[in-house]
């Protein structure tokens, strides 16, 4: 995904952007193969267990790649994110801290993702703001008798919640 100058665009930051749209559009109908977590570790403290948060998540399409959803380094928006935004992410961190600050957990086999596994991705549900623009702190991934809320967390990061 190409991303725009946040500085040019008329977009105000609560919103998802026009490319980021384009982008779910891109994936709709195609079957989810496998869903990848990528946990931001926070190892600051050395007497106490490393704090993490669920910075992103990798959707694996039959098709057409993988759709990274990340809650941002500022955990603010739920944005769209090209795999190289990823990557640089995990290295400038592990510059910074000396250690690995990015974790990818294999999440396919937990029990929300596998009413959708194996099933085509039936559309991306937004919130409307009233003005013609979809805000980003919320989306709900249908597959049809099952879909999956992603959400910016009240704390950190994202969380997730499935229902029919």
């Amino acid at each position: 995904m190409q991303t725009t100058d946040s500085a040019a665009d008329p977009t105000p930051p609560d919103c998802f952007r026009l490319e980021e749209l384009w982008a779910f559009q891109a994936y709709e109908a195609q079957v989810l193969l496998d869903v990848n977590y990528y946990l931001w570790l926070n190892n600051t403290d050395t007497d106490a267990g490393p704090y993490r948060f669920l910075y992103a998540i990798e959707l694996i399409f039959e098709q057409g790649g993988a759709l990274l959803l990340s809650s941002g380094e500022d955990t603010a928006a739920i944005r769209v994110i090209p795999a190289e935004t990823l990557i640089q992410t995990a290295r400038d961190l592990q510059a910074l801290h000396g250690q690995v600050c990015i974790q990818r957990v294999h999440a396919g086999p937990f029990p929300l993702w596998q009413l959708a596994l194996g099933h085509p991705l039936k559309g991306i549900r937004l919130s409307n703001n009233g003005a013609g623009l979809y805000l980003n702190d919320a989306l709900a991934l249908d597959f049809g008798q099952w879909q999956i809320m992603v959400q910016l967390s009240k704390t950190e990061g994202l969380e997730m919640e499935g229902f029919r």
